[in-house]
């Protein structure tokens, strides 16, 4: 993908929930936590483009994470149960659509190298994305009386953010301990040579 890549996927996340948004406000559920979305990738695409540090992204990228989830959940505690059934019916018709974002944004994250974030802070933080969307899910069941609302939390949102987390997390992990196994073994071979 080269160095752009980064770049490339933080602007098509941009675009993506300013194009949702741009729909106006009978089709775009959510509110705030989309517009912070936005926000957030918007800066995520300005520090690519302005080559910021590993760290200061893998650090907004991991903040973007926690908030959005944390927004939702204030968001359905405070809004009208005949509102959340209708922004769960819009989610439901946009099931696909939302399943791909949340299996993207999990391989982003997952993929961030151990040293822009500690493995640590990333499970920590997929962690409690997860442990607030179920609460959201459980929130929506309970105060709309969906029996979906559990089941499309979890098939769409959650399930497909933690797998594709998971399997990069693992991947960038392996091919970090190629990378080593790999300079030890050279300098095993420049140590004999001497």
């Amino acid at each position: 993908l080269g160095a752009l890549a980064p770049v490339r996927f933080s602007l098509a996340l941009l675009v993506v929930v300013a194009a949702h948004m741009l729909r106006g406000p009978s089709s775009a559920p959510g509110g705030i936590h989309t517009s912070l979305g936005a926000a957030g990738f918007a800066v995520l695409a300005v520090a690519n483009l302005a080559q910021a540090s590993p760290r200061f992204v893998a650090r907004a990228m991991a903040l973007l994470i926690m908030c959005c989830p944390t927004l939702r959940l204030v968001s359905v505690l405070v809004r009208s149960p005949e509102e959340m059934a209708r922004d769960l019916d819009k989610f439901a018709g946009a099931g696909r659509c939302l399943l791909t974002f949340c299996a993207a944004c999990g391989a982003a994250f997952g993929a961030l190298p151990p040293s822009a974030l500690p493995p640590t802070r990333k499970l920590l933080a997929v962690g409690y994305c997860a442990c607030a969307q179920m609460c959201v899910g459980f929130i929506l069941r309970v105060r709309t009386g969906h029996e979906s609302a559990l089941p499309f939390y979890l098939l769409h949102i959650v399930l497909p953010f933690l797998a594709s987390f998971l399997a990069a997390h693992a991947a960038s992990r392996s091919s970090v301990g190629q990378n080593v196994a790999r300079r030890g073994y050279s300098m095993r071979l420049a140590c004999d040579e001497c």
